[in-house]
């Protein structure tokens, strides 16, 4: 994770859970991540298309300029990626578990901007993710856009499995995800992609006994 606003709400969302898979929507005070909650948004599952906005931080409303809500997760991407996007969403949701896109912004004049998007999985209730809680953040030293950003690409996908015992402390490289896995609905996330020699599952989180 390379950004202020990825560690902080992965860290935070890691102490809420606990013990768990996941929090519960509930555990999520805004108080609590006040210093990144411009950068902050939730969305919600929704039948038949990609998850929706539930909310969205006022600055990642302004670098699109449109408000957001009720807005498909897919529609911040180009049209060719958007059927994978809603799909990696989804997974995030149905596997428990989080992952990392380093993107690609273009902005009105077509020139671009990496950003970073966090994606962790909540509950409203039980231990069914139908929520996702994430970071956008452009990364650290990037120009600022004369212009509103229009789409995004994707550079990398990142999985995390949480349950490991190393931290994220630091920044560590992403590795580059063929469409194949981008695509694809595995069965269990943790097991059928760790054998993807392109795709490496990080170790971070709660630390077990």
């Amino acid at each position: 994770m390379q950004t202020r606003a990825a560690t902080t709400l992965y860290d935070y969302w890691t102490r809420q859970r606990g013990r768990q898979a996941l929090p519960l929507r509930s555990a999520i005070e805004p108080a609590d991540i006040a210093g990144i909650l411009p950068d902050v948004f939730i969305l919600e599952h929704a039948e038949a298309q990609a998850p929706l906005f539930r909310l969205a931080g006022t600055r990642i409303c302004a670098q699109f300029a449109r408000e957001l809500k009720g807005t498909g997760f897919d529609r911040l991407f180009a049209p060719d990626l958007r059927e994978r996007v809603g799909r990696i969403a989804e997974n995030v949701m149905a596997q428990t578990a989080p992952a990392i896109l380093l993107i690609q912004l273009v902005d009105g004049a077509l020139d671009t901007t990496q950003a970073e998007i966090t994606l962790l999985p909540l509950a409203t209730q039980g231990r069914t993710a139908d929520r996702i809680i994430g970071a956008f953040a452009p990364l650290p030293g990037q120009r600022q856009p004369l212009s509103a950003f229009r789409y995004a690409t994707i550079d990398t996908l990142t999985v995390i499995d949480p349950d490991r015992t190393d931290t994220l402390a630091a920044p560590r490289p992403s590795i580059p995800v063929p469409t194949s896995i981008m695509t694809m609905r595995p069965a269990g996330i943790g097991q059928a992609m760790s054998r993807v020699m392109h795709l490496r599952i990080f170790e971070g989180g709660r630390k077990t006994e």
